[in-house]
């Protein structure tokens, strides 16, 4: 019930910070959810060869460990990759009909100064 809360939570945060929380907060996921599955699958493995005695013993170590390293790191990476989203410069794309019509207009003024710069021919 608290992962619903959770994620209901940050959904409303998304809606309401707009749509630029939306990128930050996948990059965010993303850079959190790698390391632990790869480390977490690495310390699983090495977990597997131990006797039963000192397993709970390493659990207990590592959920400790885990919390005084990625606990305190968590928001500095949801608020780095926010304002990296926030403040990144947004360009519309170009429409490939105001594009058209932008360069046509280029092409006329450039004829234009060429016809106006020409002498005109004797006779």
């Amino acid at each position: 019930m608290m992962m619903v809360i959770g994620i209901l939570l940050a959904l409303g945060a998304g809606l309401w910070f707009g749509r630029r929380l939306g990128p930050a907060l996948v990059a965010a996921v993303m850079v959190m959810a790698a390391p632990l599955w790869l480390v977490g699958g690495f310390i699983l493995d090495l977990l597997r060869k131990l006797p039963a005695g000192l397993r709970s013993a390493w659990f207990a170590l590592l959920r400790a460990l885990g919390f005084l390293v990625v606990l305190p790191l968590t928001p500095f990476i949801f608020v780095w990759a926010f304002l990296v989203e926030l403040f990144r410069p947004h360009r519309p794309p170009a429409r490939p009909m105001q594009e058209a019509t932008r360069r046509t207009g280029e092409v006329i003024d450039l004829a234009t100064a060429r016809k106006t710069r020409r002498p005109k021919p004797p006779g």
